[in-house]
C-alpha cells in the first residue's frame, strides 16, 4: 500500500546530517539502504534507526522529526557502534540511559525539534569527533575504488578498513560501496537515465551486473525505479 504523506528534508548546516520531516502518513511504505544512521523524534520520544541491509517496511504513524546522518557519522553522536543496531530500531534510552533521553525529549517537546537535534549533535561531534579518515573513505568507496586502494590510501590496512567499517558503517567496505552504488543508480533512473546508461555511469560492469546488486540491496529490480514506477517508495536519500 503506498501513502499520502508530506516530506520535506534540507542539509544541516551544523553537522554532516540531513534534517527530515515527514507528517501526514497513512498506510505502509519501504524504506531502502542508504548507508546512513537516524536519530528521530516521533513526538513522544526519540528512536535510532540502524544502518539497513535490505528494505524496512514502515507502516502509519505520527509525525517525525530527524537527523540522518552521513555513513559513519552516527556512532561518534551516539556512542553506540554502527553494527551493534544494524537493521534495528532501538529506544534512543537504550543507548543513551534513560535519564539523559528524558532530558533530551524534554527539550524536544518545549522547543523547536530540529533546531535541538542539530545542538545536540553539534555538542557531541565537538566532544568526540568522527575519526579522520572516516570522510575520505566514504569518497572513495562511493566513486568506487578498490577496498585495498581506499585502505592504502588512508595508510590502514584491509583488515583495519574492515574493523573500522564494521564499527562506523554498521558493515563491511564492499558492503557500503554496494549500497552507495545502488543509491546513485536509483538517482540517475529517477532522473530520467537510461538502464543501460545508468549501469555505465555508476560503474557496473554491464545491467545485469547492476540488477544483481539492485536485487540484493531493494528486493526489486532496476525498472521499479523508473518514474511512475516507484510509487509508495519512501526513499530517504
Amino acid at each position: 500500500m503506498s501513502f499520502a504523506s508530506t516530506y520535506k528534508k534540507r542539509r544541516s548546516g551544523s553537522v554532516p546530517a540531513t534534517l527530515w520531516r515527514r507528517g501526514g502518513q497513512r498506510g505502509s511504505a519501504q524504506v531502502l539502504p542508504d548507508g546512513c544512521m537516524d536519530l528521530i523524534w516521533t513526538g513522544t520520544g526519540l528512536l535510532v534507526a540502524g544502518p539497513d541491509t535490505g528494505p524496512v517496511e514502515v507502516s502509519g504513524g505520527a509525525d517525525m522529526v530527524a537527523l540522518r546522518f552521513d555513513p559513519g557519522v552516527a556512532p561518534s553522536v551516539l556512542g553506540v557502534a554502527a553494527d551493534e543496531v544494524v537493521n534495528g530500531r532501538i529506544d534512543f534510552a537504550d543507548i543513551a540511559g534513560s535519564c539523559r533521553a528524558r532530558k533530551l525529549s524534554e527539550e524536544m517537546a518545549a522547543g523547536e525539534p530540529e533546531l535541538v537535534l542539530e545542538q545536540f549533535a553539534t555538542t557531541q561531534l565537538d566532544r568526540r569527533p568522527p575519526p579522520r579518515w572516516l570522510h575520505p573513505a566514504t569518497a572513495l568507496l562511493s566513486a568506487g575504488h578498490p577496498v585495498a586502494s581506499v585502505a592504502d590510501q588512508i595508510n590502514a590496512s584491509s583488515r583495519q578498513l574492515q574493523r573500522w567499517s564494521r564499527h562506523h558503517y554498521g558493515y563491511g567496505p564492499k558492503t557500503l560501496q554496494r549500497i552507495l552504488r545502488v543509491n546513485a543508480a536509483m538517482t540517475g533512473l529517477r532522473a530520467g537515465r537510461t538502464a543501460v546508461d545508468t549501469a555505465h555511469d555508476c560503474g557496473y560492469s554491464d545491467y545485469a551486473h547492476m540488477f544483481r546488486d539492485f536485487r540484493a540491496v531493494t528486493g526489486r529490480s532496476p525498472a521499479d525505479f523508473i518514474p511512475p514506477a516507484d510509487d509508495g517508495l519512501f526513499w530517504r536519500s
